[in-house]
């Protein structure tokens, strides 16, 4: 029989009709990225797909496919053959992907490819599936000659290829090839393995009612008799290029990413799940892009898919977020750890380097994240700009030291361009060393204004908010921070902007850091606490989002600097201090746009904080990622690592629990597989868990002294005795209440 006509999957597929569905899905790619893939690169990947499964010919892998017509063909060499895979008298397996780059004419593919992609293939082809076991030459040349040219004595196959086969000291242009030619071969071959394929192609495609997504953002200013701002015409002048963009709120940022992205594949990218639900919202709702266009991807995505009803010809909520993880959609909303894993350069990273390839991703307010965060982003577009793809930093302020960085690891990009509204005022600012606020000052004010409160615990944010309600009996105040369970949280974030919106209506609300990018809201006065420049203006952009503050007004922004936080939540004292010192230029004084590019400039001015722990931090984690060899992390340690977070676990209240006893026990049989459930049954026993939990750190949390009792045995859901406070009635109350410093 012929290789190709042997079976590869269980279902009777064949090696020829496998290959096949690989190599249409390598045609579509070309047809509609095919700009994007330099000389060379999609023959390599081609021949990659076409000999990727060569290797499933072997005795071992037909055997477990139940190819009984073959094992009966082989009576008079069968023990010889079965001894090849026997080893201390049990049936050993080897990965049929260690054994196909022996069909490979190597001299052949070095003419046709060069020595380097050459190597990439048969490297690609040798590691496309992640496979804990290793053979060695010895074993791959037993199997090749007593077993392959045993059945195929005509066939010429190589013992030697894993010369070829890339190590682990390879350097990073080496590396980058590689991962395009088996991140490539790896999208297409989960493509040809996915039974909903028909349902889901490949690459969802562009074109929708003969509309592109560029069109969208167009239509959206024409039927508002909007003209594009400079900010429009500059991105969109710009698909070409690697864009840095600095620009004021609400000048059109948003509009500017979407038109920059034109009508390729894009990924947009936001610091917080919440912000990325509200942009996925707002990409449909205002834009008008249709669901089988844009989907949204973060670690609670499928939850949030589920409230929404998707149409036929894609599938329900569980198909789409299956294509979500794929990456198949035109326009993903999600945040940086879907997609940057790959800086680590494990197995089966590749992937997402490669589909980053012939896509642009838009970074949306890049000081939002914590040095070694941003050393990853850094890493990480110095790799894509490598492989070929484009990205656009698009924030409210770029500190000099990330443009230092930039430049540091040579990654290209146009001139950095700043859109201010230089005519607007929206601040003025009173800054006051202070162990408390003024809170019968607030009180009076909230009579007449929306106040917004802003703490750097959730301790504090607590303390404010009882001592407001109960010693100045404050009536219409709210607390909002990451200690309610989520069910509770929605809850709190929902209101917030509805109160925000209600005209007349006045009051306060307290939070903590987690407002300062993620909700859209626009209070008249803030009182926040002293925190680091990044942080600051972002709360500032929390008041007076969009209206003018100018004239003779009292300040609307008052700022207390009791050190909360100073050198933990804010852990690098001397931006905190150089925040402070560079304030004071605009005591007392309206702060204008161009004074907050100013203030930012000063306090990471590059020179001035080489010394410090931010910048040292930055460049220390540049440093690891540059000397992590390639292959030698993990999957789970790479993201594990990504964010670097305390280590932590889900609880439920006591209260909680004991309330909703019932559906508690159901859940726990459902995901202990005790009751039968279906799919959609056990999804909802997940979000049930979901909804009433909420993450504590064990940095701050000991299991043994705080939580009572695991739910789910080995899943990581527990109850814990601190009190617990809220009245869904009234969406009001303290959360979990357990006097530890917390963000």
């Amino acid at each position: 029989m012929n290789i190709l006509d042997l079976p590869a999957k269980s279902n009777g597929e064949t090696i020829r009709e496998h290959t096949d569905k690989l190599l249409a899905a390598i045609e579509e790619l070309n047809r509609k990225y095919g700009s994007s893939f330099e000389e060379g690169l999609l023959p390599a990947v081609i021949k990659a797909c076409e000999i990727h499964d060569y290797g499933k010919a072997i005795y071992v892998f037909q055997k477990r496919l139940g190819n009984q017509k073959l094992i009966d063909s082989l009576i008079k060499d069968i023990k010889k053959i079965e001894s090849v895979y026997t080893e201390n008298g049990k049936e050993k397996n080897i990965p049929h992907g260690y054994i196909s780059p022996a069909f490979i004419k190597t001299k052949s593919l070095k003419e046709e490819l060069g020595e380097e992609l050459m190597r990439a293939v048969i490297t690609a082809v040798y590691y496309h599936h992640v496979r804990p076991l290793k053979i060695d030459p010895y074993e791959a040349r037993n199997v090749i000659e007593n077993d392959l040219k045993v059945r195929y004595p005509d066939l010429k196959l190589s013992v030697r290829y894993m010369e070829h086969v890339l190590s682990d000291n390879i350097d990073l242009d080496t590396w980058v090839r590689y991962a395009m030619v088996v991140g490539l071969l790896n999208r297409a071959d989960y493509y040809a393995s996915d039974e909903s394929s028909d349902k889901l192609p490949f690459e969802i495609d562009f074109r929708y009612n003969d509309k592109d997504l560029h069109d969208y953002v167009g239509a959206f200013f024409e039927k508002n008799k909007w003209d594009f701002r400079t900010i429009q015409s500059f991105a969109s002048d710009n698909q070409g290029n690697n864009i840095i963009i600095v620009a004021s709120t609400g000048i059109g940022k948003t509009e500017a990413a979407l038109l920059w992205g034109g009508d390729t594949k894009l990924f947009y990218t936001l610091p917080l799940k919440i912000s990325i639900n509200a942009m996925y919202d707002r990409i449909k709702a205002l834009y008008g892009y249709p669901k089988e266009k844009v989907t949204l991807l973060h670690s609670d995505a499928l939850y949030y898919l589920m409230d929404e009803e998707t149409d036929d010809d894609i599938g329900d909520y569980q198909s789409k977020y299956e294509a979500s993880r794929r990456l198949s959609y035109p326009v993903t909303v999600c945040t940086i750890d879907q997609l940057f894993t790959f800086v680590y350069r494990y197995r089966g990273s590749e992937q997402l380097l490669a589909t980053l390839k012939y896509s642009k991703i838009v970074i949306d307010e890049i000081q939002s994240y914590e040095p070694k965060i941003i050393a990853k982003l850094i890493y990480g577009l110095m790799l894509v700009t490598k492989a070929g793809g484009k990205f656009a930093i698009i924030t409210a302020t770029m500190p000099p030291v990330l443009t230092h960085f930039i430049a540091k690891y040579k990654i290209p990009h146009a001139p950095q361009q700043e859109f201010l509204i230089t005519d607007k005022i929206r601040h003025k600012v009173h800054f006051e060393e202070s162990d408390d606020f003024d809170y019968e000052f607030i009180s009076e004010l909230a009579k007449e204004k929306k106040v917004l409160i802003i703490c750097n615990t959730v301790k504090r944010a607590i303390e404010v908010f009882m001592r407001l309600k109960n010693e100045y009996d404050c009536e219409d105040i709210k607390v909002l921070h990451s200690k309610f369970i989520s069910r509770h949280r929605r809850m709190l974030e929902e209101e917030i902007l509805e109160f925000e919106k209600e005209k007349g209506r006045n009051g306060i609300r307290v939070t903590t850091q987690i407002v300062e990018a993620s909700l859209d809201i626009d209070f008249d006065i803030l009182f926040t606490e002293m925190c680091t420049a990044d942080s600051l203006l972002q709360r500032m952009g929390r008041c007076y989002r969009k209206r003018d503050y100018s004239g003779n007004e009292m300040p609307n922004i008052y700022i207390i600097d009791n050190k909360n936080g100073y050198g933990t939540v804010y852990s690098c004292k001397e931006i905190y201090d150089r925040s402070v010192t560079y304030l004071m230029d605009y005591q007392d004084q309206f702060f204008a746009e161009s004074d907050k590019m100013k203030y930012i400039s000063n306090v990471y001015n590059t020179d001035d904080i080489r010394d410090t722990s931010y910048y040292s931090e930055i460049k220390k984690e540049l440093d690891k990622l540059q000397n992590i060899a390639p292959f030698t992390i993990t999957k789970g340690e790479a993201k594990q690592d990504f964010r670097g977070i305390d280590p932590s676990y889900k609880v439920v209240p006591e209260s909680v629990y004991n309330h909703n006893l019932e559906r508690f026990d159901e859940c726990k049989e459902i995901i202990m597989r005790r009751k039968p459930a279906s799919y959609e049954e056990k999804i909802d026993a997940r979000r049930f868990l979901e909804d009433y939990s909420l993450t504590i750190s064990v940095y701050y949390d000991s299991r043994s002294k705080e939580c009572s009792r695991s739910l789910l045995g080995e899943i990581d859901y527990y109850t814990i005795n601190y009190e617990y406070d809220f009245d869904e009635e009234i969406l009001c109350g303290c959360g979990l209440n357990y006097n530890i410093e917390d963000v």
